[in-house]
């Protein structure tokens, strides 16, 4: 019991002592349903989200959309895409909420063949403290589930108490984050089944250490 009551205050001080983080982001706004391609004599509806300063989907006052090059696409202001001629073209969004803003492009060819859309991200985690976590991910869309997949690089500190894994749109805080559940991987390749969430719901992976309310690694989605 000595020994033991010795570790716990060593972990407590361990996940405590790293620096605290402000939860504060930077706003940004993202297209929610991206293609790869459109075909010619076709229409796209894009949809956004805009995140605030502390990653919360909020509406903008002002929205603002753009198309490079109108003799091969046309965007009205509502996002609404019609491919006119074959060609790479870029579509951007910008949006405005009192003193936030936030601007994002997407670029794509428009072809003869059936429109294509993205059916994965990809990233890397890495830890913020002292504590070892790293390794490379993929996050699919399995019909209306997500598959979160860990390649065999993954390694995270097996002595970490509480550790758990989000998903987040603010890699500073838990707050508003879809808990995927406790870690119990600490090595190799493994997968987490995510249910009902979409390709870009979120933007990071987080590994947080609930008991202590302390972050130890993250990742963006990309």
């Amino acid at each position: 019991m000595k020994k033991l009551r010795f570790i716990l205050p060593l972990l407590l001080i361990g996940c405590i002592g790293e620096d605290i983080e402000f939860d504060e982001v930077d706003p940004i706004i993202q297209i929610v349903n991206p293609i790869a391609t459109l075909q010619v004599n076709t229409f796209h509806q894009f949809e956004y989200m805009f995140l605030d300063n502390v990653g919360k989907p909020v509406d903008p006052t002002t929205i603002t959309w753009m198309s490079s090059d109108e003799s091969l696409l046309t965007v009205d202001d509502n996002g609404l895409v019609i491919a006119i001629d074959n060609g790479t073209v870029t579509v951007s969004v910008s949006a405005m909420l009192n003193e936030f803003a936030a601007d994002t492009s997407i670029t794509f060819d428009i072809t003869g063949d059936p429109t294509m859309t993205p059916s994965i991200r990809s990233g890397r985690i890495a830890t913020t403290t002292s504590y070892v976590l790293e390794g490379s991910f993929d996050l699919r869309k399995n019909e209306t589930d997500l598959v979160l997949e860990f390649e065999p690089n993954y390694v995270a500190d097996d002595g970490l108490p509480g550790l758990y894994i989000y998903l987040t749109n603010n890699p500073n805080s838990i707050a508003g984050a879809y808990e995927i559940g406790k870690v119990s991987v600490f090595s190799g390749d493994h997968r987490y089944m995510i249910p009902n969430t979409g390709l870009f719901d979120y933007n990071y992976i987080l590994y947080y250490c609930k008991p202590f309310n302390v972050k130890v690694g993250d990742g963006l989605i990309q």
